[in-house]
């Protein structure tokens, strides 16, 4: 009777950007469904996930979290705008903190470019900024979101498919003998 074997819940904890309430449940949806895990308890204050299952294998977890949520990961930009004064500078930053998705903004007046932390795209933020105050907005740097990756395993090689047209022979256009033609009927031909 007392051989009660006590069922071990394995624990994983991730640390996961989340600035709303919508980033909490698109991780918790994320994570519903997924095999073996069966608690996920978030907290956005140290941004941090919880997830509890038996079976959960931590690596896949990861891997699914990458792949369904981190598709609007925050990029770091820099734009060139000429700042010429404070005032410019301030109108410039309350421009772009309106837009949605912008995290951080920094202007440097002396070098006349403002460093952006957001997940919108930089030529939307161009675009925005010179319909709005009339401003020449050059892109200057991104940083990529998708950091490339040494994924090949040994022995697995990238394969090149190339996709040819098929042989063309001269043989094609070749008018057939007249000995064989049925276009003239009187014709005598003896075969």
């Amino acid at each position: 009777m007392g051989n009660k074997e006590q069922i071990v819940e394995e624990e994983i904890v991730l640390k996961i950007y989340m600035h709303c309430e919508g980033c909490v449940s698109k991780v918790i949806n994320c994570l519903k469904g997924f095999e073996g895990i069966e608690e996920v308890k978030t907290d956005m204050k140290s941004n941090r996930v919880v997830v509890k299952g038996q079976k959960a294998d931590p690596l896949k977890v990861l891997e699914r979290i990458k792949k369904k949520y981190s598709t609007n990961l925050p990029r770091k930009q820099e734009l060139q705008i000429n700042i010429h004064c404070e005032g410019c500078a301030n109108d410039i930053k309350k421009c772009i903190e309106k837009m949605k998705g912008i995290l951080n903004v920094e202007a440097d007046m002396k070098k006349s470019m403002v460093r952006i932390t957001g997940s919108l795209d930089a030529s939307n933020i161009a675009e925005t900024i010179r319909r709005r105050l009339g401003k020449h907005v050059e892109v200057v740097a991104v940083e990529s979101k998708d950091k490339k990756t040494n994924s090949n395993k040994k022995g697995e090689e990238e394969k090149i498919v190339v996709l040819n047209y098929p042989p063309q022979y001269s043989a094609q256009n070749i008018c057939p003998n007249q000995i064989f033609s049925n276009e003239n009927i009187f014709s005598c031909s003896i075969m």
